[in-house]
């Protein structure tokens, strides 16, 4: 295989690919992988293969490979997902045995974010499946209207802060924002930091302010939507996301200034009512195995807790 450097300029052909099959785990998208690029080299190839489908075409693959230290492993499957093809099958293995050649330390070698739904074929073909993450999903409805003693706390946060803050303007994001969200964040990183003293947690939000970073500097070429949350003319709240397919949008992020009560629940409400006339569901991403973050999402009840899975294998043999 011969990788090229996938940049922001491949993110047409990126949605080219992926927009011919439909997923539901939220990495399968441009923007989710672009934005940690200050930690991963990132490369894709096209992949013609011999085998003819059932209208008599060859099919072609997109395969995205990310780099760090030297070796190589899979974010996602290659696009689309077709798991019902034999070439699509085969174009999974060949990626994976270029992996394993190129690979200095072949354990590294992997595939991530691979529906629950695929293992069976993979397991077959020698894979072992690990369980990754899960994504949370929730009707877009529920997200509005906060029906209900089980929502009855988050209810009372965003009356609060309505109550509490009479100036508020909820608007699109402006290029203009841009340094005031990150002032935001390193903010929010420090009040977090001090909270909580695990080391992987600390790590975590170093990280994230690169991606954060470059999502908000990127956020329309990378077909970002932002909305930020200002009182008394001060921005206190961000958040970004995109369509993952034609039902479901992916909350990518959403930063908030944690000394005002509600602005958190304040901005996802009103982002959620902003998109209930185009989606159904809601993908909020995972908890990153942090259980702060499992007991907010689970207190905002999904419909939907999607797992994903590492899949793993040693040479592999194609028929």
């Amino acid at each position: 295989m011969h990788l090229n450097r996938l940049t922001l300029d491949h993110k047409p052909l990126f949605d080219q690919y992926n927009l011919q099959s439909t997923q539901s785990l939220s990495n399968y998208a441009f923007a989710n992988h672009f934005i940690w690029q200050d930690f991963f080299d990132f490369y894709y190839t096209v992949h013609q293969t011999k085998e003819r489908d059932y209208k008599n075409d060859f099919n072609s693959y997109l395969c995205i490979f990310a780099k760090q230290g030297g070796d190589y492993f899979m974010p996602i499957l290659p696009l689309p997902c077709r798991i019902e093809c034999l070439s699509y099958v085969n174009t999974v293995c060949n990626a994976y045995q270029f992996m394993l050649d190129s690979n200095k330390n072949p354990e590294i070698a992997r595939i991530e974010n691979v529906p629950e739904t695929y293992l069976t074929v993979f397991i077959d073909k020698g894979f072992t499946g690990i369980q990754k993450e899960a994504d949370y999903v929730y009707l877009t409805q529920d997200l509005c209207e906060l029906k209900g003693n089980r929502y009855k706390q988050q209810r009372n946060a965003y009356n609060s802060f309505l109550r509490n803050n009479k100036s508020i303007q909820y608007a699109s994001y402006q290029s203009m924002d841009k340094d005031a969200c990150i002032e935001l964040y390193d903010k929010w990183r420090k009040t977090r930091a001090r909270r909580y003293d695990d080391a992987v947690y600390q790590a975590m939000l170093d990280d994230s302010k690169s991606a954060h970073r470059i999502g908000i500097t990127y956020a329309k070429p990378l077909g970002l939507v932002g909305r930020t949350v200002k009182a008394d003319e001060k921005l206190c709240a961000y958040t970004f996301g995109y369509e993952l397919n034609s039902e479901t949008f992916c909350i990518l992020f959403e930063i908030s200034d944690l000394r005002i009560k509600g602005i958190s629940q304040f901005i996802f409400r009103e982002f959620c009512r902003e998109l209930s006339s185009s989606y159904k569901w809601i993908n909020t991403m995972s908890d990153s195995g942090l259980e702060n973050l499992k007991r907010v999402k689970r207190a905002y009840h999904p419909k939907q807790i999607i797992p994903s899975y590492n899949i793993y294998g040693h040479s592999t043999h194609i028929p």
